[in-house]
């Protein structure tokens, strides 16, 4: 069963992966280019130009993981929670928030 801290884990790894495909570039270009591709299909165009939107299916993929195997899921979501914390520090003291 998810306990607290996973959840926040979880919770924060879903505005980070959401955050990153809608609004960043990527490595190589590749969210760019994802999000190009997908405005041949006016539901993907949605889905994947609003961050709230894409959360949803972010957060159902990553409740889903964490029914298959809650350990690995964790694991994998901690880089993209820290991340997120890092950035919120940022714009923290940068004054932005």
């Amino acid at each position: 069963m998810i306990d607290f801290l996973d959840f926040i884990i979880l919770s924060l790894a879903t505005w980070r992966i959401s955050y990153m495909i809608v609004w960043e570039d990527g490595p190589f270009d590749v969210f760019q280019k994802f999000t190009t591709f997908t405005k041949k299909w006016q539901f993907l165009e949605s889905l994947f130009s609003c961050v709230w939107c894409l959360s949803v299916w972010i957060g159902a993929i990553l409740t889903l993981s964490a029914i298959i195997n809650e350990r690995v899921t964790i694991l994998l979501a901690l880089p993209f929670a820290l991340s997120a914390i890092a950035i919120f520090i940022t714009e923290y003291i940068d004054g932005k928030s």
